[in-house]
């Protein structure tokens, strides 16, 4: 058998590459659209997964190459058809994490050796095969980047030269701070100083102390957000993105002449993928860089999964998300060349989510440090719910990167907010602090978020700034809903509602027609069989609902049974209060607000 030369070999490594990037596409296209899988890719994967397999397959094929000097044999086709075949089988078989590793190298070595016996015979047709075919996939995955991304920028282009508004209306600025509970920051009275900056900004305008938002998971609630609609009236699913049956508050605020700008740093869970770009003429999200492609890819992404390669890489490399600095430099750069006309902007920061990753020195400015604010906390868990299911020092060192997250978060907002201020703009700028859901760390015995409806994850901060629209120093005591953010900004910059509901939060201190109007609060989390199921959440017995109206929270769970708590006289919803005669009926006025909620899909009967 002759042996190949150089370029033969390289060739061969960039097809199989291709055809292992084609066959991801074509997996994951199956994954998101047709099984219970979330929406993790961007829509530039089409040509982003192939370019970075290739890229791999290259790689190897320059060790094999180099290997080949002293061990010539190498190089022998039916060596690179056994090799890059397998390799190739391998990357579709790592789809699945059912079968151990092991078994699936030595399948993808065994199926490698049948294609070099299909392929060897056939070794000219398959030569001219990749002379004409490698270099002309590359020219169309080249060729559909650059138009994509052209496509992209001429239409911003084009956008914001068609804007037309009036000059004088206010900027608008909406800050989540994704996965921060309000229960974790001093301005709600937290023991730790997590935020001293937003405490200091929050004398210049209403804080909101009752704050709840309507899921605890970030796309639907960040939908909830953007276009006012109950949980259940929308499309948002843990596999379905955002459709566009209603009108977002980007939309709306673009067509009065907004220059719109989205900043995604958990772009995973609001990415142009998830449907909330949608109105947006800029939207930052999925980036492009090596290694964010590289760590999608099947081959790379599992190695890169390994705790000693991630400890070696760096962790927070691994992380699919953009950095709350790169968050915050993109949306000042874009605030520059947007031209004349007034903007809304949206940015998502990530690092407070999990796996509470946050840049030295936050990672650890908290961590082993005595304590005595988060000690007490720790005593009133366990003695409140009783002991963990998982290790209170495991929770204890979660709990400290959390909070450092927190605190780097609290240095991004005053980075931005002192740079428009700096340049003149943020007296004309309507500013809103708000995050999409809390965190769990052992309350009820649950941890993380999206997997239950309890205060700490749908309690949420929320602080409005805007000068000579809204007063300075104000607390604001009545029940907000995020849902209400629409109709709120829609108002305070003077632009006409087309129809997205709400009531306006500004009533709280500038009573409007409808006389501070309140609807009630309402939550749901989906039952995701996707979920872990240890340590068990109440997500687990099936889809929950929850409503709040007054001082009341009253949870439906998914297996029929009902919580009832008085958050004003016990936030921590340690007694159950569902059996009482006293509040037979608060019970019914709840369950009959219930029943006014668009009833949505996979949700059981209400009592």
């Amino acid at each position: 058998m002759p042996r190949w030369n150089p370029i033969d070999l390289i060739r061969t490594a960039l097809g199989f590459g291709l055809l292992a990037g084609a066959g991801e596409v074509i997996a994951q296209t199956v994954r998101q659209r047709l099984m219970d899988r979330r929406l993790t890719l961007g829509p530039d994967y089409i040509w982003q997964l192939p370019v970075a397999d290739a890229a791999i397959f290259l790689a190897f094929g320059a060790l094999l190459l180099l290997l080949s000097i002293p061990w010539p044999a190498l190089r022998a086709p039916r060596v690179a058809f056994v090799f890059f075949g397998g390799l190739a089988v391998l990357s579709a078989l790592l789809l699945t994490e059912r079968v151990h590793i092991v078994a699936q190298i030595f399948l993808a070595a065994a199926l490698g050796v049948g294609i070099s016996r299909i392929l060897v015979p056939r070794i000219e047709g398959f030569r001219r095969g990749l002379r004409i075919g490698v270099p002309i996939a590359l020219v169309l995955l080249i060729g559909v980047a650059v138009a994509g991304r052209a496509a992209r920028s001429s239409a911003e282009r084009r956008g914001l030269a068609s804007l037309r508004a009036d000059p004088g209306r206010p900027n608008i600025l909406l800050l989540v701070l994704d996965t921060v509970r309000a229960w974790s920051l001093d301005l709600y009275g937290y023991g730790r100083s997590t935020t001293p900056r937003l405490r200091s900004w929050a004398q210049r305008g209403v804080v909101f102390d009752r704050a709840l938002a309507a899921a605890p998971w970030t796309t639907l609630s960040h939908a909830v957000m953007f276009t006012g609609r109950h949980p259940t009236e929308l499309s948002v699913e843990w596999n379905r993105p955002l459709d566009g049956t209603f009108p977002t508050l980007a939309e709306v605020l673009r067509g009065a002449g907004y220059a719109t700008g989205g900043f995604a740093g958990n772009y995973v869970n609001v990415g142009r993928a998830t449907g909330l770009g949608r109105g947006f003429l800029h939207y930052e999200d999925y980036p492009l860089r090596p290694l964010a492609f590289l760590r999608n890819t099947t081959l790379f992404g599992r190695v890169l999964a390994i705790d000693r390669v991630a400890a070696m890489v760096g962790r927070r490399r691994m992380i699919p998300a953009l950095s709350g600095q790169q968050v915050t430099t993109d949306f000042l750069e874009w605030t520059e060349r947007r031209g004349r006309a007034p903007w809304f902007a949206f940015l998502n920061y990530y690092e407070a989510h999990g796996p509470y990753l946050p840049p030295v020195p936050y990672d650890t400015m908290y961590l082993g440090k005595p304590d005595a604010a988060v000690d007490r906390f720790w005593e009133q868990v366990q003695r409140v719910y009783g002991p963990s299911q998982l290790p209170l020092a495991e929770l204890a060192v979660t709990l400290d990167a959390y909070d450092g997250a927190i605190n780097y978060l609290d240095i991004q907002v005053d980075t931005l907010l002192q740079a428009l201020a700096a340049r003149g703009d943020l007296s004309n700028t309507i500013v809103v602090v708000t995050s999409d859901h809390g965190e769990l760390f052992g309350e009820h015995g649950v941890i993380a978020h999206g997997n239950n409806l309890y205060l700490p994850v749908l309690h949420v901060p929320l602080l409005l700034i805007a000068p000579g629209r809204a007063p300075e120093g104000l607390r604001v005591q009545r029940l907000a809903a995020l849902r209400d953010l629409p109709a709120t900004l829609l108002e305070m910059a003077g632009v006409a509602n087309p129809g997205l509901p709400g009531h306006s939060l500004a009533s709280a201190w500038n009573p409007s027609g409808d006389g501070g109007a309140q609807d009630p609060l309402f939550a749901t989390v989906e039952y995701n069989r996707l979920l872990p199921k240890w340590p068990p959440s109440p997500v687990l017995k099936g889809s929950m609902r929850s409503v709040v109206l007054d001082s009341l929270q009253y949870i439906l769970n998914g297996d029929g049974s009902e919580e009832l708590y008085h958050l004003g006289r016990d936030s921590w919803e340690i007694r159950n209060l569902i059996s009482l005669s006293d509040y037979r009926t608060e019970l019914a006025r709840y369950r009959t607000a219930l029943r006014a909620l668009p009833p949505g899909k996979g949700f059981g009967p209400i009592p």
